[in-house]
């Protein structure tokens, strides 16, 4: 009886110390607002996106705890701000997406709520200032005045309607077919152009191949028939859009998209069984990604493996595979394994461009994406042959990447040095030479203007990306990077100028580049001639030159190999 009652005793123990830990990561209302006030308050936590992100996940966790809360209205409110400031600090698209999505989804469902007006204001006051879509901006005003016209913003946004043009509704044809969908148009309003998909044991992602930024607003049903259903806000479906795509992988049965009314259009997935799923948006082009985690029910073949043609089912490559199958897409810290005493033992090697994004193009109609792609291949040979290391492209062929997905590979990989290949270019097409960057703040006008041509964004945008930049910088090893790239820079100047003439030195500079963000190892940009000028376009199509570059940054990494191991061995 004694053992038994102490048995119960450490039981009661157990439930207590798993207890407390729940209880103490439960969020408050109250000290999520104060903490957002704080935010708003300091311009230098402002700067950083890791503080805005934090306090976005907390009031994620506080309205996953307290769906029915008396706050939850507030929470909701305060969320949509919370995205709203951040992509006013970073300037970026995505981030402003989400918080108009925010907004409407508050305003949706807290109608009565005396916040819905302010909601929908800072919508449209988003969709116009952060987004520049007008039409948007006009019917989310006209929402405002139409269905609040007693809230108290409903004068501000009847102040906006008289000096917004009103939307452009496009006639449509007169049709015979009675299956016909009758919606109105919104000026030029997003498409959604194609639904493609790829599958893998546990995994699936669909992807809305879209002509604009869109709203989406994602909505879960989990029942005995389980689908996730997105709502493009202001969207059209292109003609020849089928309306079911067929998957059948066992996770995710069919994707259904139609006009669902006049301001919308629905995107349905049904499911097998209730996953999870993430939501991503991308730009150049837009696309809305849409990935599905779970463990999949058996099931017959797939379209693809029936032979059916009729969506397109990506082809599997090693990049992709290794990106589907991480778990946790979140990068870790890499401190290069032993180049003191074990030395470099993996390089990924990115080939700048490809696919449909070719790049810069010389007087010659030579592509950037394929100088680039003989480039990397030649100095993988030269590393592995020179060197005895294991090294990965991140294209072997004429493909498209995004810029994210290069160094996250080379993240998932576990690389000691990522170095990204490219060719220069101006307008005036007399600039020659060659230059090496690593990822910092630009220190002036031409290197911005760089960053901003091989980020495929504008200047403006490049502002943007460096006010945010200082939080990524503890990953990005900085030092380390810095002295590779005056190695390599070194190396090319030496290597070249023997033979061929005219190979100007413009040294190292740093920027702010996409491709090299979010890198955990040592990593470089080298832009190998200028492909504007019509005389260095020629040496960049020669296999000559490919060999020569190459050699010179090879040259460049060992030196950087020894200048690292005699530091680690002070």
């Amino acid at each position: 009886m004694l053992k038994l009652k102490y048995s119960l005793y450490f039981v009661m123990l157990l439930i207590l110390l798993v207890a407390v830990p729940c209880i103490a990561i439960a969020e408050d209302y109250s000290a999520l607002r104060y903490d957002y006030q704080q935010l708003i308050r300091s311009s230098q936590l402002q700067r950083q996106r890791t503080n805005w992100k934090k306090l976005i996940d907390r009031f994620d966790r506080y309205l996953t705890q307290q769906p029915r809360g008396k706050n939850v209205e507030k929470g909701l409110f305060l969320l949509a701000r919370t995205w709203d400031g951040l992509s006013k600090a970073s300037g970026s698209h995505s981030d402003a997406r989400e918080a108009i999505a925010h907004y409407i989804d508050m305003a949706d469902r807290f109608p009565q709520s005396r916040l819905a007006d302010d909601a929908l204001f800072l919508a449209a006051l988003a969709s116009e200032q952060l987004l520049k879509d007008k039409p948007a901006a006009h019917n989310l005003y006209q929402r405002l005045v139409t269905q609040i016209p007693a809230g108290d913003m409903a004068k501000e946004a009847q102040k906006k309607l008289s000096l917004l043009p009103a939307p452009v509704e496009k006639k449509q044809p007169v049709v015979t077919d009675q299956n016909q969908h009758n919606y109105q148009s919104v000026g030029d309003s997003p498409r959604l152009e194609k639904i493609r998909y790829w599958s893998g044991p546990e995994y699936t992602r669909v992807v809305l191949d879209l002509t604009a930024p869109v709203v989406a607003k994602p909505n879960y049903l989990k029942g005995e028939n389980p689908r996730l259903y997105f709502d493009l806000l202001y969207t059209q479906r292109a003609a020849d859009l089928p309306s079911i795509v067929s998957i059948g992988n066992g996770l995710v049965k069919q994707v259904r998209s139609s006009h669902f009314d006049a301001q919308r259009t629905r995107v349905v997935l049904d499911l097998n069984r209730v996953a999870e799923y993430k939501l991503a948006t991308l730009e150049n082009p837009h696309r809305l990604v849409i990935d599905i985690k779970g463990q999949p029910l058996k099931v017959g073949l797939t379209t693809e493996q029936s032979g059916k043609q009729d969506v397109q089912v990506a082809a599997d490559d090693s990049i992709a595979s290794i990106l589907d199958s991480s778990s946790d897409r979140q990068a870790v810290l890499h401190v290069p394994q032993g180049m003191h005493d074990e030395g470099i033992h993996l390089i990924v090697i990115d080939a700048g461009h490809g696919g449909r994004d070719p790049g810069a193009i010389g007087p010659n109609n030579v592509y950037e994406k394929n100088v680039t792609l003989k480039l990397a291949k030649a100095l993988a040979k030269a590393l592995r042959q020179q060197m005895s290391v294991k090294v990965l492209l991140t294209r072997s062929d004429d493909r498209y990447l995004k810029l994210q997905e290069r160094t996250e590979y080379a993240n998932q990989v576990g690389a000691d040095l990522f170095i990204s290949l490219h060719a220069n270019a101006t307008a005036n097409g007399k600039a020659y030479g060659v230059e090496t960057y690593f990822l910092n703040l630009s220190k002036n006008n031409q290197a911005a203007e760089v960053a901003a041509r091989e980020n495929g964004t504008t200047l403006q945008e490049v502002g943007n990306l460096e006010a945010i930049l200082f939080d990524l910088m503890a990953n990005a090893k900085i030092n380390e990077s810095s002295r590779l790239a005056a190695e390599v820079q070194q190396s090319l100047v030496a290597g070249l100028r023997p033979h061929y003439s005219r190979i100007k030195d413009h040294g190292v500079k740093q920027g702010p580049f996409h491709v090299l963000l979010g890198a955990t190892m040592p990593s470089v940009l080298i832009e190998a001639g200028f492909i504007s000028n019509s005389r260095e376009e020629k040496r960049l199509v020669s296999a000559g030159y490919h060999k020569k570059v190459a050699a010179a940054v090879v040259n460049g990494v060992k030196k950087y190999s020894a200048t690292i191991e005699q530091i680690a061995k002070r």
